[in-house]
């Protein structure tokens, strides 16, 4: 399990870092939703209190302290959220992202799994 959390942890780290560039540069297009559907609302909403480039943070920062092993104990339970919110997401309203949001939730699930000694503290 050891490897396996290793190396889900490096994959984990590799797809924040796309993901958080792209909050930047935009080099992967966001899906055209038909204008007032509940996701153009959904993404109105959160595009309107600029929460991408905070999340873009979010992810960068986060990759780069699971690639050094510093923090994973604080970054899997920061990113839960977001993997929550995610997986809700395209569970309810855009079903076409589902796998790669399967994917950041099974990731950050393996990783926690690999950590779980840190989170001793929490579930006290």
């Amino acid at each position: 399990m050891e490897k396996v959390s290793l190396y889900a942890r490096y994959l984990f780290a590799l797809m924040l870092l796309v993901f958080g560039l792209n909050k930047f540069l935009g080099f992967m297009p966001m899906p055209e939703y038909p204008p007032g559907s509940a996701q153009m609302t959904y993404m109105a909403g959160i595009s309107g209190v600029h929460i991408f480039p905070v999340l873009g943070i979010i992810y960068i920062v986060s990759a780069v302290l699971l690639v050094m092993n510093k923090a994973v104990g604080l970054v899997t339970v920061t990113l839960a959220a977001a993997a929550f919110n995610m997986l809700l997401f395209h569970v309810v309203l855009d079903p076409a992202g589902l796998p790669p949001a399967i994917v950041f939730t099974v990731l950050l699930v393996i990783v926690m799994m690999g950590n779980k000694d840190k989170y001793q503290a929490l579930l006290k």
